[in-house]
């Protein structure tokens, strides 16, 4: 009887044992979602709580960044050092030849490469090789780039390969993840109205120097500026949404629906507008992704009543202090004070009180494909309406007095704090480009040297004396590695996305690592890629790749399994 019943416990497949291999992986994504995030220099020749920032924003990037290359790296020697030694049970099988190897490569794994020596060729190839292979330079005395070269461009292919190789779904990576989160925004939320629990912007306050005050008033939580902040948002907050969908057990759903309150929180302090871009196409793609499930739907539209009602009890409490809080100015500001919020309210309650009834009372279990369907063609219609009325305001009706909306509403230099000058700068330069730069760009991370021109310009009109990144990562990616880099970029990360949408039906955890990249890719279009939030997005890529690795069809993994146990 004991033999049985131990043979009862071997039996399950190979493929799908949790082995030392994937708890490496699994412990490092944990460190990711939680230490990483979380992590600030430790100076002890400050007083307690021992934090150092003596760069402001730059400092905190570095931190993250030396941070993210170190934990990378240490858990990709574990993974190797694991294949060469076969010290885990999934590496005893026989070698497999170059061409089985090639076989198991995905379309997603060949635009990693494709990606990866694009940017190889434009860093040979820089006139400013320094900055384009670490992504930073120093001139005068002051730091210029964001990290973002060729370092870090291997680093996210390792990332990409280690995750897609070797995780395994646990629940408790992304408990970890929204505990850690939670600490983020609540930080951020405190900080929003002057509380410092950390004492971080304690090293800013009293200076008379205009960086340390601009630090003072935009730093927030351990994340840095409100870019920064609202990246990190765009990445976690969707994620944690989709768990509460996902998840089965009573305690975690708990747990994500009260992180849920605290990031919709955070979403408004940070006070950017890239906030609203990111969730908002999290929320249109998501209500579709979920229309034909009532259960799921049930869950996501209870979710997002709770994200309007977080906001509005932000609002409340705000009243409370006697609005002693920083300064705000964004949309999600502007949805917080907006009395139609409370309308959005009362017609998500609704909706999500007519699906419980649905779920509850009916024996419905799926809906017809015209209602996702219908809902995809009423959030198209609504995109392609703010764009035509953007477009109206731009080319046909360019007196109209828009008042505080015109920066929204009309594009010009000045559109989005003048995003739209350095987009229209972005491009005039790389019109000027010879055809090599056009197809591979001058280097990662080596904006600051093609906008040198329009420094003065800058400072004249903006009052700005420099940049080094064009406030889009599509137009800084397509300037820096070019339209081949850019179409590797844009392969990669919308083939992984596309796998993911793909693997839901038999593994609806890929539409949890979906929703973050949704959310990023859209907030992409007017913020900066850093190390900071970009790392976290680069995982929830290779996440979706994994997804729909594991997914494959189970009958070649059953005969993979059956030839590996007749060779023993």
């Amino acid at each position: 009887m004991g033999n049985s019943k131990n043979k009862q416990k071997n039996v399950k497949p190979l493929y799908e044992r949790y082995t030392l291999t994937n708890i490496i992986c699994n412990y490092y994504l944990v460190i990711v979602f939680t230490l990483f995030p979380l992590y600030v220099n430790i100076s002890f020749n400050e007083t307690f709580p021992f934090i150092s920032f003596a760069h402001g924003f730059s400092s905190i990037r570095h931190q993250k960044y030396y941070f993210f290359l170190v934990i990378t790296a240490l858990a990709v020697i574990a993974e190797i050092m694991l294949l060469v030694t076969k010290s885990s049970k999934d590496v005893n099988k026989p070698n497999p030849s170059a061409r089985t190897f090639l076989n198991i490569m995905s379309f997603t794994d060949w635009a990693v490469i494709a990606f990866v020596l694009t940017c190889a060729i434009s860093t040979a190839f820089s006139e400013h090789i320094d900055m384009a292979v670490t992504g930073e330079t120093s001139i005068i005395g002051h730091l210029h780039g964001r990290n973002n070269g060729m370092i870090l461009m291997l680093f996210y292919a390792a990332v990409y390969f280690l995750i897609t190789r070797c995780f395994r779904f646990k629940e408790y990576v992304f408990i970890a993840m929204a505990a850690a989160s939670g600490i983020i925004y609540l930080l951020a939320v405190l900080n929003g109205f002057y509380l410092d629990p950390l004492g971080i912007l304690e090293t800013f306050k009293g200076s008379s120097d205009q960086s340390d005050i601009r630090f003072y008033n935009e730093f927030m939580t351990t994340i840095g500026n409100k870019n920064m902040f609202s990246s990190v948002i765009c990445v976690t907050l969707p994620v944690i949404i989709s768990m509460f969908v996902y998840t089965k057990k009573l305690w975690c759903r708990s747990v994500y629906l009260s992180i849920t309150v605290l990031g919709s929180m955070a979403a408004v302090i940070c006070d950017s507008d890239s906030v609203v871009l990111g969730l908002g196409a999290f929320i249109m793609v998501f209500t579709t992704a979920y229309s034909r499930d009532p259960q799921k739907l049930r869950k996501f539209m209870l979710a997002i009543t709770v994200m309007f009602l977080s906001v509005k009890l932000l609002w409340l409490i705000s009243l409370i202090s006697g609005e002693h809080y920083k300064e705000l100015s964004a949309i999600p500001y502007k949805i917080m004070l907006s009395n139609t919020t409370n309308f959005v309210i009362a017609a998500l309650s609704v909706i999500t009180a007519a699906l419980y009834i649905v779920t509850l009372k009916t024996k419905i279990t799926r809906f017809p494909l015209a209602v996702p369907i219908a809902l995809g063609s009423l959030f198209c219609i609504a995109v392609l309406a703010g764009l035509g009325t953007i477009i109206y305001f731009t080319f046909i009706n360019t007196t109209a007095d828009l008042g505080e909306n015109e920066r929204v509403l009309r594009y010009s230099d000045a559109w989005g704090t003048h995003r739209g000058f350095m987009w229209n700068k972005s491009l005039e330069a790389f019109g000027g480009f010879n055809v090599f730069n056009k197809l591979f760009g001058t280097g990662p991370e080596t904006l600051f040297y093609t906008f040198w021109p329009y420094f003065a310009e800058l400072a004249e009109r903006f009052g700005d004396g420099s940049t080094d990144a064009a406030h889009n990562e599509y137009i800084n990616y397509l300037l820096n590695i070019g339209i081949l880099g850019l179409l590797s970029y844009l392969t990669f990360t919308g083939s992984a996305l596309v796998s993911a949408f793909r693997a839901a039906k038999k593994n609806p955890v890929a539409l949890v690592f979906a929703s973050a990249v949704v959310a990023y890719l859209a907030q992409a279009v007017v913020n900066i890629a850093l190390p900071i939030a970009t790392p976290l997005f680069i995982v929830f890529v290779s996440l979706c790749e994994a997804a729909k690795r594991q997914t494959k069809n189970s009958v070649t993994n059953v005969e993979k399994e059956s030839k590996y146990e007749k060779q023993r």
